[in-house]
């Protein structure tokens, strides 16, 4: 997951017109010379501007990443830093003066859960938005579909095999090399492209699988099932997932159907495609927690499957041990460095000071000065004053 703290990260919004489009809009709708407004997670501040061009008597540009440095800039270039205030931190780790009017956010990710950004959302919402306030978006629904889809799916999933795949078309394995032991993970990994990059054929008519009001949802998560009737005879390879979201009037879709913006689909692969036929139902149920894992569960005519995105890398008895919430965790060499580094900040101590401590405790862990430096050095951009 991106920390969206480089320019990279942010292009893609920035120049996506249909979904500015679509905020410009729902913002000079909500926005008047009395509102104060919060860009929760502005990023570069495009919303917030907005808001401020369309009369915001104060608007507060909240981003914990380093990209608000150049936020400032664009605030000052944009001659609105009377109105515009630019805040450094998350949400929850700062201190708005004054409740707010409106909320503006883009804390949806790809199929609306992915990145666990709305618990924040919510966060903010009960401890700043003022009675009568709005929040855009303020509502969401997550959209799902059964596809074939043979040429992705053999690009991501039965590449992994040897011998035939799912086409009954010859794998060869990279230089002799056995790759099927891969499989098993690749097949319970969600995948998010572009229709560009994903030929798909949708085999029945979307449905809605879960709808979220923002204003009053106290939790970001998903354990919802639904049945979809076959409309086309074919082969089933797994689920394309999207969201659709309201902003002020207007709703404004990700679908891989509609005009395409910087988000993009999920692809839940089966773990054996499915032929099925016209007329019979299929069903679909998904789980997933706040900050947990993705779990899907199909079933037709008898036949289930169960996936998640838990199986995506090895399971461990570490693994599981740790998840628990019973373990007791000790600090691992690389966790004494760290206790060790943090230890001497506010103290008094130079970086190169910090250093030569680190290196004399730990000159097995560090085997180059150079390193050493790199590790104090993350330490410090992520945690000092």
């Amino acid at each position: 997951m991106s920390n969206y703290s480089t320019l990279n990260d942010h292009r893609p919004m920035v120049f996506d017109e249909l979904r500015n489009t679509i905020y410009a809009q729902a913002i000079k709708e909500a926005v008047n010379k009395h509102s104060v407004v919060l860009d929760l997670g502005a990023g570069l501040g495009l919303h917030g501007m907005m808001a401020a061009r369309a009369g915001a008597k104060k608007v507060y540009l909240v981003e914990p990443a380093s990209i608000l440095d150049i936020t400032r800039q664009l605030v000052s270039a944009n001659h609105l830093s009377e109105q515009i205030e630019c805040i450094s931190g998350t949400i929850e780790a700062i201190q708005l003066p004054e409740k707010v009017d409106v909320i503006i956010s883009v804390f949806t990710g790809n199929f609306l859960l992915t990145e666990d950004l709305l618990p924040s959302l919510f966060f903010a919402r009960d401890k700043y938005l003022a009675p009568g306030g709005k929040l855009i978006p303020d509502r969401a629904t997550m959209n799902i579909v059964p596809v074939s889809a043979p040429e992705y799916y053999a690009e991501h999933i039965d590449c992994w095999n040897s011998g035939q795949n799912s086409n009954n078309r010859k794998t060869h394995d990279s230089q002799d090399i056995v790759l099927e032991p891969v499989r098993k993970y690749a097949e319970n990994t969600l995948l998010y492209e572009n229709p560009d990059k994903r030929k798909a054929i949708f085999l029945s008519e979307p449905a809605e699988l879960l709808e979220m009001d923002f204003m009053t949802a106290t939790e970001a998560s998903c354990r919802n099932r639904t049945e979809v009737d076959i409309t086309e005879d074919g082969l089933c390879h797994g689920w394309l997932g999207w969201f659709r979201m309201r902003l002020g009037q207007n709703w404004l879709s990700t679908s891989p159907k509609e005009k395409q913006t910087h988000w993009r689909q999920a692809f839940l692969p089966l773990s054996s495609p499915i032929a099925v036929q016209q007329g019979k139902t299929l069903s679909f149920s998904l789980s997933r927690p706040e900050y947990g894992e993705w779990s899907w569960d199909i079933e037709y005519e008898g036949e289930k499957q169960r996936q998640s995105s838990f199986l995506s890398e090895p399971v461990t008895h570490t693994t599981l041990k740790k998840k628990s919430d019973q373990y007791k965790p000790g600090l691992s060499k690389y966790g004494l460095a760290t206790q060790a580094a943090l230890s001497l900040f506010d103290k008094d101590k130079t970086t190169v000071e910090i250093v030569d401590y680190i290196l004399a405790r730990n000159d097995s862990l560090f085997p180059t000065r150079l390193l050493a430096e790199q590790f104090v050095k993350s330490l410090i951009e992520k945690h000092s004053s």
